[in-house]
Formats: structure tokens, C-alpha cells, sequence
């Protein structure tokens, strides 16, 4: 049972290993609402894709989206119990991360169809596939094995297969911005090529996961943006009361459940620093706590200290850093009124807008015209024009 404080109260008691285990607990997930809202909007997409080949979850580095990730794994997997015991052959959601290339070199395929076999082929699944291309076999036992000399081709050919075979809901993609490190304009176009011959031939759509770096993907291939889904994961912004608001429950929340015999004053007295050193990305600020916590309880210390936050905390340099770059992710994200009214521009709505407003003014000048022309008209060649006659009988001249 729980006390006030959000933890058993028998593990103020334990070692500092079982307390820290308890905060870094991965089976309970804060869901706070900016997680909330890119969830449901990532799972609607993910069920009804509506014809987005391409989903892109974009947000700043350290905000969450592996966490989103595993989020929506469970989910699926969750939902999709009944249907696997009926198929066993289906695999209703595979989860790859795009390696990182190694020092300067841009991002290799060969390394990444091999990863993504490697999934698909998961060790509990009876019904397994068979390759026929070069390099892609099984041995005796059933077991996949890629030769070191399996060329491309060969790699793609199999993924597709695997992919076709057990046609999930989509392959969900992390760090997905790696597939453009240090690629040039025509390498990108590239990259962006076989990402979209992968979907096309095995109508499996992707999803990524990435940083703002992503943008640079859809600003170079209008017609891979016209088929992608963009589901914008944002951190708490403090130009918003409601993101302040949130971003202290957060910290309230994770106060609590420090196990320790004062609870720290995260919320109260030290807010301005923890977003000042998180930019308000709660998977950053969560990383940084637990780390603090860690440093208090080898401190044998009754409550976590400012001090305990400053050790722990990213300098103020790496921090302007990171906050520079999430604003002007944020910025070529996010529609400004500029963008609008630019965007407005170039569909003829000024102009529409005025041409409305002039030929309204014709009109109105027109049907005045009109109006006058009738009036005379209807007047017998003899009528008077219409005016008040004077009261009373004229005066009789002398």
C-alpha cells in the first residue's frame, strides 16, 4: 500500500538499489498530456492510415518518442492478442532503429535490411519464411542466417518479402533521421527513393521517429510530403499557461515517488530551474532526476537538494544549444501567421478577396444605377416630379 507520497512506505528501509529501481520503474510511463495527445493522434493514424505511406513523428531530442514508441508497440500488441492466435504468422507491428553511420559516412541500407530481417524473423514465431535470395538462408534448426556477403539487392529483396508476409500495421522506425546524416541533396532524394519503392511494393507504411531534422525530408520531396502524415511531439513551451501548469504536475508527480523521508520541493522551489535545464522536455527531465536521485541516495541524504540538480544537470551551454534547435524546429513546424497569409497568397485568396470586394462595390454602384433608371421610367410623360405641395390657398395678387 501506498502512503501519501506516492511510494510503498517500506522501501524508505531498502537499499539505495531497490529505491532507484522503484523512480526508474520503465512499466510506469507519465502519461502527461502532450504524450496523451501524440499518442491517440499516432494510434488513430497508425489503425487508419487513410493513405499516408508515411507517418513521421517529429519532436525535439529528449522529449519522449522512444517512449511513444513503446507506448504504442503495447498497444497494438495489446489489441491484436485474438488476431495473432488466429494468424500466427502476422506480426502486427515491427520496431527497427535506424543505426547511426560510423564517424563521416552516410547511412548504409545493407545494414538496415539486415536489422529489420532480424525482427521479422522473431524466434517465437513458429511460422517462419523462407529466402531464396543470395546470402539469406536457414540452417537445420530452422535459424536465419545473413552471409557477410549478401549483397543489397539480395537484403532488399528478402526485407520486402518478410514485410509482404507478415503485412503489420507498419514498420515504426527510431532515430529515423539518421537515414539523412551527412547525405547531400541528391543522396537525400535518394534515401527518400527507396523509402518509398519499400512502400509502394510491400504496402506496408512506415513509421519515423526523429528530430526536426525530418523537415529537411519533406521540403525536399514535394510528392513524398503530399503522402506523409506529420504528428508534431512538442515540449512545454512557456509561452503557454497551460504547458507551465502541466509541466509542474510532472514534477509533483515525480517528487513523489522518490522514495526518501522528505520529499524534495521540485514543484515548489525549484521549477524554474528543472525547465531551465530540461527545455521542457520531460524525457530529459526525467533522465536528469533519476540521475540526481541516484547521486542523493549514494549521499545517504534525507531529501534530493538544488545542490543534488546542479551536479546532475546539463551545463547552460549544451542547454541554449538544444533550446535553439528545438525553436527553430518549432518555427519551420509549426504554421506562423506569416506562413498563412504567404500560403494564402500563393492560392489567389487576397486577390480573390479583393476582386470580391471591388465587384461588390460595382454592384452596388450598378444596381443604384438601375434603381434611379426605373424610377423615371415609371413616371407618365406628364407627372410631376414627386415634392411636398405648399399648405394653404395662394395669396391673391394685387
Amino acid at each position: 500500500m501506498n502512503n501519501q507520497y506516492g511510494f510503498p512506505p517500506e522501501l524508505i528501509s531498502q537499499p539505495p538499489e531497490q529505491r532507484l529501481l522503484y523512480f526508474k520503474n520503465p512499466d510506469k510511463t507519465i502519461m502527461h498530456e502532450q504524450l496523451k495527445i501524440a499518442f491517440n493522434k499516432l494510434f488513430r493514424t497508425v489503425h487508419e492510415s487513410a493513405g499516408a505511406s508515411i507517418i513521421l513523428v517529429i519532436g525535439p531530442s529528449g522529449v519522449g518518442k522512444s517512449t511513444l514508441l513503446q507506448l504504442l508497440k503495447k498497444k497494438i500488441l495489446e489489441e491484436s492478442l485474438v488476431q495473432m492466435s488466429i494468424s500466427p504468422a502476422w506480426i502486427p507491428i515491427i520496431c527497427v532503429e535506424a543505426p547511426a553511420p560510423a564517424g563521416k559516412a552516410t547511412f548504409r541500407w545493407k545494414n538496415f535490411y539486415r536489422t529489420i530481417l532480424l525482427a521479422v524473423d522473431e524466434p517465437g514465431i513458429d511460422q517462419k519464411i523462407d529466402y531464396d535470395s543470395d546470402g539469406v538462408h536457414r540452417s537445420s534448426n530452422g535459424k536465419l542466417l545473413i552471409s557477410q556477403k549478401a549483397t543489397e539487392d539480395s537484403l532488399r529483396s528478402s526485407m520486402e518479402k518478410a514485410l509482404i508476409h507478415r503485412h503489420p500495421y507498419t514498420l515504426a522506425i527510431d532515430e529515423f533521421q539518421h537515414i539523412g546524416k551527412l547525405a547531400g541533396i541528391e543522396l537525400l532524394q535518394a534515401h527518400m527513393d527507396c523509402v518509398k519503392s519499400a512502400v509502394n511494393i510491400t504496402k506496408v507504411p512506415w513509421t519515423g521517429f526523429g528530430t526536426y531534422q525530418l523537415i529537411d525530408f519533406l521540403e525536399l520531396s514535394p510528392q513524398l510530403s503530399r503522402r506523409t502524415k506529420i504528428i508534431h511531439f512538442p515540449r512545454y513551451n512557456l509561452q503557454f499557461d497551460e504547458d507551465i501548469n502541466e509541466f509542474k504536475r510532472v514534477l509533483e508527480h515525480l517528487q513523489l515517488r522518490m522514495p526518501l523521508k522528505e520529499t524534495p520541493p521540485l514543484r515548489q522551489k525549484y521549477w524554474e530551474f528543472c525547465y531551465e535545464r530540461s527545455i521542457g522536455n520531460i524525457g530529459t527531465l526525467i533522465g536528469w532526476l533519476t540521475d540526481a536521485y541516484d547521486l542523493c541516495l549514494n549521499e545517504n541524504a534525507t531529501t534530493l537538494t538544488l545542490e543534488h540538480l546542479q551536479q546532475t544537470a546539463k551545463s547552460a551551454h549544451e542547454c541554449e544549444q538544444m533550446a535553439s534547435e528545438a525553436i527553430l524546429g518549432e518555427e519551420r513546424l509549426i504554421d506562423s501567421k506569416y506562413t498563412t497569409k504567404s500560403l494564402r497568397a500563393i492560392l489567389g485568396f487576397d486577390n480573390s478577396e479583393a476582386k470580391t470586394k471591388k465587384h461588390n462595390t460595382l454592384n452596388s454602384e450598378d444596381n443604384q444605377l438601375k434603381s434611379n433608371h426605373k424610377s423615371k421610367q415609371k413616371r407618365k410623360p406628364i407627372q410631376r416630379n414627386p415634392k411636398r405641395d405648399k399648405v394653404g390657398s395662394p395669396k391673391s395678387e394685387n
